[in-house]
């Protein structure tokens, strides 16, 4: 990344404007050394994250009434249009997240008690 293109540099990350923002003022935060999967940062670097992400968060709101935080760390190749094979954050403001499909002009469904059970179900066993 060069040097005039960081806004916040830390031990562990870096802060940058994106630059195929999905809006204005939409950020990124990237760790200095390679990573591909989230679960592999350790303790520290986490705390590191947590204060670059506060700190930007803050910044934002004072002009974003929103501010969405995306994680983004899978592989090139996957089917969610990832093009960076190093896994980094977005810090989003006013993003409007809606379904694919929001023709019937509902954005997203209520999920039923039943629904949501099912559903904790579902992402226990994916757990073991």
């Amino acid at each position: 990344m060069p040097k005039g293109f960081i806004l916040e540099k830390s031990e562990h990350f870096f802060v940058t404007c994106a630059r195929a923002p999905y809006i204005r003022n939409h950020l990124l935060v990237i760790p200095n050394r390679h990573v591909v999967l989230f679960n592999t940062l350790s303790w520290e670097e986490i705390q590191d994250l947590m204060k670059l992400v506060t700190k930007r968060d803050a910044v934002l709101h004072k002009k974003h009434s929103d501010v969405a935080l995306l994680l983004r760390d899978w592989s090139i190749g996957w089917k969610g249009g990832k093009s960076v094979d190093h896994m980094h954050f977005h810090l989003i403001p006013d993003l409007e997240i809606t379904a694919k499909d929001n023709s019937s002009g509902i954005y997203r469904k209520y999920l039923t008690e039943k629904e949501v059970l099912q559903r904790v179900a579902s992402m226990k066993k994916m757990s073991k």
